[in-house]
């Protein structure tokens, strides 16, 4: 694990194999790099895959009193690790939700070193829906952050109400993802490091993406861009995506019906097989 230090945010990022092209992958809100596991194992072949944090998602820290962000502020974190990771060569950008934010909106900013983005239900534009927006609503009411982090801590303490949650608010098919058996295979990865994130850090980030807005960018993204979303979204509405696809310049767009906000989980196979697709069409 490498590190990069940068206004007072320490960032960390793991390379997972060997390659001449890098693929950099960024989670999304209150995951962590070790989410990606499954997807970095499957896409090894493809080149050097790299995993990078969020601002203040651990492993990564933050400054003292770090309770404010912007999206200025965010993309100049995770633009300025990724042309340390880019080393000077070209990359493709895996994102998920806010990681798909980023991937995206560091095509437009840095199309000397992005070569082609794949963004799974990435954040367009805030308020989020569903749970996460009525947190963000909550959060700016007194007494809205104790009742937070009282939920966020319960999580953290108990893997079974996590699960339990991802489902009823994260997915389409709340019935499916309980037998969902990749979530189910993830679960055990990427859960130590979510129990050692700090819940504050989490607060400050969804508290950003209430007023992030990525569509001035979109005419700037000139490479290739595959974008996955769940039609059953209740985070990102799917709205978003067909935006997306309506206005980037080089966009595919795999909408999967039953999906929500995870169909790279919720749809697996059908996810797997059109990333490599389009991986194989869009070659270097």
């Amino acid at each position: 694990m490498r590190n990069i230090t940068y206004r007072g945010h320490t960032l960390t990022w793991e390379e997972h194999s060997q390659g001449d092209h890098t693929l950099i992958f960024i989670h999304g809100y209150s995951a962590n790099r070790t989410i990606w596991t499954r997807e970095v194992a499957r896409m090894a072949g493809h080149g050097r895959c790299v995993t990078l944090d969020l601002p203040g998602h651990y492993p990564a820290s933050a400054p003292p009193g770090y309770r404010a962000l912007c999206q200025d502020d965010l993309l100049d974190l995770e633009i300025n690790a990724i042309r340390e990771i880019a080393g000077g060569g070209r990359v493709t950008m895996v994102g998920h939700s806010t990681g798909g934010m980023v991937a995206l909106a560091a095509a437009a900013m840095l199309p000397e070193v992005v070569s082609r983005v794949i963004a799974i239900s990435p954040v367009v534009w805030g308020p989020l829906a569903g749970f996460l927006g009525l947190y963000q609503r909550q959060m700016r009411i007194p007494g809205g952050y104790p009742l937070y982090w009282l939920n966020y801590r319960l999580t953290q303490l108990l893997p079974g109400y996590l699960r339990w949650g991802i489902g009823q608010f994260y997915s389409g098919d709340p019935a499916a993802y309980a037998r969902n058996p990749v979530a189910a295979a993830a679960m055990p990865t990427w859960y130590p490091d979510y129990r050692r994130s700090q819940i504050g850090n989490f607060a400050t980030l969804l508290g950003a993406l209430a007023g992030c807005d990525i569509r001035p960018l979109a005419a700037q993204v000139a490479c290739p861009s595959l974008v996955v979303a769940g039609a059953r979204d209740p985070v990102v509405p799917i709205a978003q995506s067909r935006w997306l696809a309506q206005h980037l310049p080089r966009a595919t767009l795999l909408e999967i019906p039953t999906s929500g906000h995870l169909p790279h989980w919720e749809a697996a196979e059908q996810v797997d097989a059109a990333v490599d697709g389009w991986l194989t069409d869009c070659r270097l």
